[in-house]
């Protein structure tokens, strides 16, 4: 089988100098707002925002695009970027324009073709989950592809489902799209097609059946996601199905392109991310630079912090891929390495941490921060101490028994933390209430925390362009 959405680049990315005031361009002021991320997207004008929706990477063009729910009713916002770090607000991509969207434009996905033209589609369902639609560019030259235009033969078809994945081909050239319901994930396919005019021409699509059966119990399956598993660990010929219902889980297992049916190679609840928060995740294939990656973004549930106009914001980037043939990690993009900020970095070494209860506050402190560290844990109670206003005001980021490794995005109101080389990974919210810079601390709890090793980076805000909407 071969996906169509194409995309990425591992590029090297400059270090910004930071910059914690508001520009021309950028209209984030992280003085007047303690709790804005400066590199967790947040789309402006400052709005609700939810779930990711079609990603992808347009190689005529060589951008990347992230379309998102967005205000109320739902809308599909839309940024671009040259390298997932970076971005560009621009102007709303989908509209409650039509009778089938009128109530709002729900979740769904964006794919890029292999035609003559790498036509790009975007699958989007209905606030009443009975129409699938699709919209395309209006100006396919357009290197921001801001304008989107639905055609007239939307819905493409009729169901009881939500949230349509990307468009996907069999090896002898079939389109199917899988979408969300309350039994799982079923297949559609579009019967005769040979190209995007049949695809986004209506009443060519024909349910060929459940994809995936949920397990008895689970609730509706939202925000479907299938695709191969890439990485040097994984198994040739292993899929993953990821549907999303208090969390998002994960399934690995085999597929069988004829009969259309997914074999999960057992039901073990398994998420992403350990916060349920981390929910209504997406992915696209990015092969940029000809090398294959799986990217994933997902949306936290963050809740609307005091003084702010925004609420919920969307992961940092992960990288999937496959490691002991049909397991997987999640971990951020090497690109956001390069808004670490080299001056004030700090670095320890053999840091114990022996007796119970014991915080050891480390000479080092940022709004936005990178950490990694190596360890060696036996208890419960290790972990990090990430303080606000002192003492008082603070966030525990607990060590798990018998990790080795962790990761600790930290970005004002969100925290990321990833384990063992994300096998594990948990996202965590605060409020910050002052604007004293941010202090770093270590727990103890009386049984072996050792950290060996121990990186802080400061992080830069990445750069915002907010003109096409100002």
């Amino acid at each position: 089988m071969k996906l169509f959405v194409l995309a990425t680049l591992i590029a090297p990315h400059a270090t910004y100098a930071t910059s914690m005031h508001r520009t021309s361009s950028d209209p984030r002021d992280f003085d007047a707002d303690l709790n804005m991320p400066g590199f967790h997207f947040v789309p402006f004008p400052f709005d609700w925002q939810n779930d990711p929706n079609g990603p992808l990477y347009d190689p005529v063009h060589d951008k990347y695009h992230l379309f998102y729910q967005y205000q109320t009713p739902r809308l599909w916002g839309h940024a671009v970027s040259d390298d997932m770090v970076n971005w560009s607000q621009l102007p709303v991509a989908v509209g409650t324009d039509a009778w089938y969207d009128a109530g709002g434009v729900f979740s769904g996905s964006g794919t890029v073709l292999d035609d003559e033209d790498q036509s790009v589609v975007l699958t989007i369902s209905s606030s009443d989950n009975r129409e699938i639609f699709v919209a395309v560019p209006k100006d396919r030259s357009d290197p921001n592809l801001v304008e989107w235009v639905l055609p007239d033969s939307n819905p493409i078809y009729n169901t009881t489902a939500r949230d349509p994945t990307e468009i996907f081909q069999t090896t002898d050239g079939r389109y199917r799209i899988a979408d969300g319901t309350a039994e799982g994930s079923e297949l559609w396919e579009c019967s005769g097609c040979e190209g995007v005019d049949d695809i986004v021409g209506g009443h060519k699509w024909e349910k060929i059946g459940m994809l995936q059966s949920k397990v008895e119990g689970q609730g509706y399956w939202e925000c479907p996601d299938f695709f191969p598993l890439l990485g040097d660990g994984a198994d040739e010929d292993v899929w993953v199905s990821k549907f999303s219902n208090t969390g998002d889980h994960w399934y690995t297992g085999a597929y069988d392109e004829d009969t259309g049916v997914f074999t999960p190679f057992d039901t073990e609840d398994r998420m992403y991310d350990q916060n349920t928060a981390f929910y209504a995740s997406k992915t696209f294939l990015d092969s940029r630079g000809g090398k294959e990656r799986r990217i994933l973004w997902g949306w936290l549930i963050s809740g609307k912090p005091e003084g702010s106009g925004w609420e919920g914001l969307q992961s940092v980037p992960r990288l999937v891929e496959g490691i002991e043939g049909t397991m997987l990690t999640t971990y951020p993009i090497p690109e956001l390495e390069g808004l670490r900020e080299e001056e004030g970095a700090a670095k320890f070494e053999d840091l114990a941490i022996r007796e119970d209860g014991e915080v050891k506050q480390l000479d080092f402190e940022g709004r936005m921060f990178d950490v990694e560290a190596e360890v060696e844990v036996e208890g419960d109670g290790c972990g990090f101490r990430v303080l606000w206003d002192g003492a008082d005001a603070h966030l525990d980021v607990m060590i798990d028994k018998g990790t080795t490794s962790v990761r600790m995005l930290v970005d004002s109101s969100v925290v990321e933390t990833f384990f063992n080389g994300g096998r594990t990974s948990r996202t965590q919210f605060t409020q910050v209430t002052s604007k004293e810079s941010v202090k770093v601390g270590l727990l103890g709890d009386g049984k072996v925390c050792n950290f060996n090793s121990l990186n802080l980076w400061k992080m830069s805000p990445y750069k915002f362009d907010a003109t096409m909407v100002q």
